[in-house]
């Protein structure tokens, strides 16, 4: 039980990584087999749809980061998307590599590219929620841990 809750956040953080990844691979299926769309057009594409989906489930459910509107959601979700602009540089390449240069699936290499992507984009999407959150969620641990002080000073009553 321990150690579920020492990787709480990162399980929760994989199921909904793993939901995001599918409705990537699923949309670059659509668009790229089926709509006939470029690979790196499809990829993109793609890549907006589960990146859309993974912004608002790590905000809402994985890191508990609330407040959806005002600056600070611009830029949480400036921060977030230009992050996963890394992550799509990154699958791109990958995808390239593994389709025109090694001549595999594109679904498997795509499959394979979401794994080693989603690493990359854990690290750097915990980093954006809890940066913000980070002296907040020190003071609540430090309170929940520090007993309340007794008050020291005596009661007396002053006549004149």
């Amino acid at each position: 039980m321990r150690l579920l809750h020492k990787y709480h956040e990162f399980l929760i953080y994989s199921i909904f990584g793993c939901l995001a990844s599918l409705i990537n691979i699923v949309s670059f299926n659509l668009f790229h087999n089926h709509w006939h769309l470029t690979m790196l057009w499809a990829n993109t594409i793609a890549w907006l749809l589960a990146n859309l989906f993974s912004f608002f489930a790590n905000k809402a459910v994985v890191f508990k980061a609330g407040g959806h509107h005002g600056w600070r959601f611009i830029k949480e979700i400036i921060l977030f998307l230009s992050q996963r602009i890394v992550a799509l540089l990154l699958d791109n390449v990958l995808m390239w590599l593994g389709v025109n240069w090694l001549r595999w699936s594109n679904l498997i290499v795509k499959t394979g590219d979401q794994l080693i992507v989603g690493i990359v984009n854990y690290l750097s999407t915990r980093a954006i929620f809890l940066h913000e959150n980070g002296p907040l969620l020190r003071r609540m641990e430090h309170r929940r841990q520090t007993p309340p002080k007794k008050s020291t000073t005596k009661k007396t009553c002053h006549s004149k």
